[in-house]
């Protein structure tokens, strides 16, 4: 920053979602050192739930812009910041660190927390800029075994299942399987939770180091609790460790769902409440199928898709992998959409979406 520009005052990213500390940049409406004025629109984000226009609070001139167009941000994460002049660039890019040859690209917070945790940055993807959450992950994955509660190991049975993940998506499965016969939640696995906590009166075991010895301890059976929304990539990657370690993912309905006897459910897939899985249907790997939400007749649910609640796909709709619906999403009869799509609350396809695209939310598509 240059001697004469002075700070006037920062735009961070709100907490948008109270259960979705996430959101994406879906807009982005500022360059770097342009005018700025008070209540003009910085950028939108996007979660499952809601979107939000981020308006400056303040006048004057944006200094470097530390996010970009569909960038993945927490709430309370530096925007841009706004001088009473055009300030200096700055050597590093703003809130981003460029990369080293073939190494990765991390935002100052991730390059922060990598060092505190002594992370080998070389293992961090480098086909994006890697987060806080990648360095955690692989952190997590470093780390070494655990030795696990003795109460846990022994009340392990047959239908005993660990859940993964211990947030609200967690709680909704916990009482999914609760419900169930046959079925009973041992423990929940959660690198954000303390071991010997409770959720719902399940006992954690600790972070993803446990499940080696919930393997070793008998247990067969594990659920896919991480609902990532918006970022359903960390939920492919969790299904792709519970597998690693032996376990299978078990299948979930609901007692007040619907699910047709023609219709075909894949290992880990989740049906909750009072939703509908109907003729001829098929529900890939890891999908859920949220409550209140339809699959009719002949579709075809990837693996890993998330069909928020009230979602309503009609007869032979084709949902590609990895692809989030949005709530109260609805579809024309025999369209396709993509794979890694995103699709907004409330949203009204009438045509097919591509592979990655994101549908805003309210809207009709195509526009």
């Amino acid at each position: 920053m240059s001697e004469q520009a002075a700070l006037v005052g920062r735009i961070v990213a709100p907490l948008v979602n109270p259960n979705e500390p996430e959101s994406q940049v879906v807009e982005l409406s500022v360059e770097p050192f342009s005018a700025v004025s008070h209540g003009q629109v910085v950028c939108t984000l996007e979660t499952s739930k809601s979107t939000v226009d981020v308006e400056s609070e303040h006048e004057g001139f944006c200094g470097e812009v530390h996010v970009a167009l569909f960038d993945r941000i927490d709430a309370g994460q530096l925007i841009c910041e706004v001088f009473d002049s055009v300030p200096a660039r700055s050597d590093d890019g703003g809130g981003r660190r460029a990369a080293t040859e073939g190494g990765p690209r991390m935002t100052k917070r991730a390059e922060q927390l990598a060092r505190e945790l002594e992370v080998d940055v070389a293992l961090l993807p480098t086909d994006r800029f890697v987060t806080e959450r990648d360095v955690r992950q692989l952190a997590t994955a470093d780390s070494p075994e655990i030795e696990l509660d003795p109460a846990i190991a022994a009340a392990i049975g047959d239908g005993s299942v660990a859940v993964y993940g211990g947030g609200g998506f967690g709680r909704s499965l916990i009482d999914v399987i609760v419900a169930m016969k046959g079925l009973d939640a041992a423990c929940v696995i959660d690198d954000n939770l303390e071991p010997g906590s409770e959720v719902l009166g399940v006992p954690v075991a600790g972070g993803m180091a446990a499940l080696a010895a919930l393997a070793e301890s008998g247990l067969s059976l594990a659920v896919n609790a991480v609902g990532a929304i918006g970022r359903i990539q960390d939920r492919v990657q969790v299904s792709e460790r519970i597998a690693e370690h032996g376990l299978r993912m078990a299948t979930l309905v609901d007692p007040t769902a619907s699910v047709a006897i023609s219709a075909q459910l894949a290992e880990g897939a989740a049906v909750l409440p009072q939703a509908t899985v109907w003729s001829a249907a098929s529900v890939g790997r890891g999908a859920i199928v949220n409550t209140g939400a339809i699959v009719s007749h002949d579709c075809r649910v990837g693996d890993h898709v998330h069909l928020a609640p009230g979602a309503i796909l009609a007869g032979h709709v084709e949902v590609g992998e990895a692809s989030l619906v949005g709530m109260a999403v609805t579809t024309r009869p025999g369209l396709c959409i993509g794979s890694g799509a995103i699709v907004g609350n409330g949203a009204v396809l009438t045509e097919d979406v591509p592979d990655g695209t994101i549908v805003a939310a309210g809207t009709v598509w195509p526009r």
